[in-house]
């Protein structure tokens, strides 16, 4: 909502305001349709924007908080904003029968309406139960306690500050159950790449299943061996980005995630000494560091790709060191991406690398059909492995047993439901 939209109304009249409005209108739709979001309603100096419905997003709560902080930037320059985020069950679908409309409603559209109204201008403030969805992926302020219209009590608050690193933040995580001939198979690879047989592995399952825990598992056994483990991730709302996972992997290899382009140029530099100087030029592109003073080189897409591929699979047999990659949720991978990535599996089995690819039983492409690569299909856990799941996280007295077993049946194996349910 715009900030002293009335005092804007008073100085610039109403044809003016209008315009000031229709732009707003404009600009806050297009960064809305850029992650997936639907309009809801223009309410004369705001908007209402749904993520989630009526096309079901997992990740609606991540992609609205890269809305919000893209409008602020996008249209905050201009204009004094503030935005509210509420995440729950809603109401959603066409209201009255002549003038119907797409639209959502319930207590929940209320509760955002309340952090809009909360929120100081400039800033974007979340619910608790948003801040819930998205703390492993955004950077939140500390916790505030606001007083909002229709509740007596205060509610917990966060302000939302930046996108942050997609890092799983260490809770006291249960322990591992149900998946130790997996995670002794993983274990067992990693000593051979240690020795200097390369392997890629797919790990493959639906949603909550563990994925993510075993990777995480195989990683910490990785680094207590002193091999270095690096990372990049897929996400839905960027799977149209050429190249987005692939250059996130490189960065994270190269070290240059840290460094202002030009230390991060220099220091990408030093790791091809046998690269030209328009090669160069094309690995600055790809990864986001070239000086714009400096143009591309104009070569064809193809022509670009199989130079890029042969510098970076140069590269990479050239390194002694045993290392990790990790590649998650490959089912979200964009296009160019996933064909280089593709190219460079090839080199694997001839350097000291393990390459760890997770991704759900649907995705079909080009990664999960790598020659002579193991899968480790994650199973649901068994009633017994679940039965131990649930009582690590709700503890053993007599008196729960009857709630863990309706967790347990209400979880059907999957780790991640379970987690949920216990924290409800």
């Amino acid at each position: 909502m715009v900030v002293r939209s009335m005092d804007i109304a008073a100085a610039e009249g109403p044809e003016r305001l209008r315009e000031i409005m229709a732009e707003l209108l404009d600009r806050s739709t297009a960064v809305v349709k850029r992650y997936g979001g639907t309009l809801n309603q223009f309410t004369g100096d705001g908007i209402m924007a749904v993520f989630g419905a009526p096309i079901t997003l997992e990740d609606h709560a991540f992609r609205a908080c890269m809305a919000a902080l893209d409008i602020q930037k996008e249209v905050g320059s201009t204009l004094e904003l503030r935005i509210g985020l509420n995440s729950g069950q809603v109401i959603a679908g066409e209201i009255g029968s002549s003038t119907a409309s797409y639209t959502t409603i319930g207590e929940q559209v209320g509760m955002a309406q309340r952090m809009e109204s909360v929120a100081p201008p400039g800033g974007v403030m979340l619910s608790e139960s948003t801040a819930r969805l998205v703390e492993d992926t955004v950077e939140l302020g500390e916790p505030e306690m606001a007083h909002i219209k229709g509740s007596d009590d205060p509610v917990l608050t966060y302000r939302l500050l930046a996108i942050g690193a997609h890092k799983r933040r260490r809770r006291s995580e249960p322990k591992l159950v149900g998946r130790e001939w997996e995670f002794n198979t993983l274990t067992g690879i990693l000593g051979e790449t240690i020795s200097g047989a390369g392997c890629v592995v797919n790990i493959v399952g639906p949603p909550g299943i563990g994925k993510s825990r075993l990777v995480r598992e195989t990683a910490d056994i990785a680094v207590g061996r002193g091999v270095s483990v690096f990372g990049t991730y897929c996400e839905s709302h960027a799977s149209d980005i050429p190249f987005h996972v692939l250059a996130r992997l490189l960065r994270a290899a190269m070290g240059i995630d840290e460094h202002e382009d030009d230390a991060a140029r220099a220091l990408a530099h030093v790791q091809f000494p046998d690269a030209s100087p328009e090669d160069l030029l094309l690995l600055d592109d790809l990864l986001g560091i070239r000086d714009s003073n400096v143009p591309p080189p104009e070569i064809a897409p193809d022509a670009r790709r199989r130079r890029l591929t042969a510098m970076i699979n140069s590269a990479s047999l050239a390194r002694q060191e045993p290392s990790v990659y990790v590649i998650e949720d490959a089912h979200w991978i964009d296009e160019a991406s996933e064909s280089m990535l593709a190219d460079f599996l090839s080199v694997i089995p001839h350097i000291p690398a393990l390459v760890l690819i997770t991704y759900r039983p649907e995705y079909r492409g080009a990664l999960s059909r790598v020659a002579d690569a193991p899968t480790v299909a994650l199973r649901p856990l068994s009633d017994a492995h679940s039965s131990l799941l649930t009582s690590q996280l709700l503890g053993d007295d007599p008196s729960l047993d009857e709630l863990a077993a309706q967790v347990a049946d209400r979880a059907a194996g999957n780790p991640s439901s379970s987690r949920r349910w216990c924290a409800i």
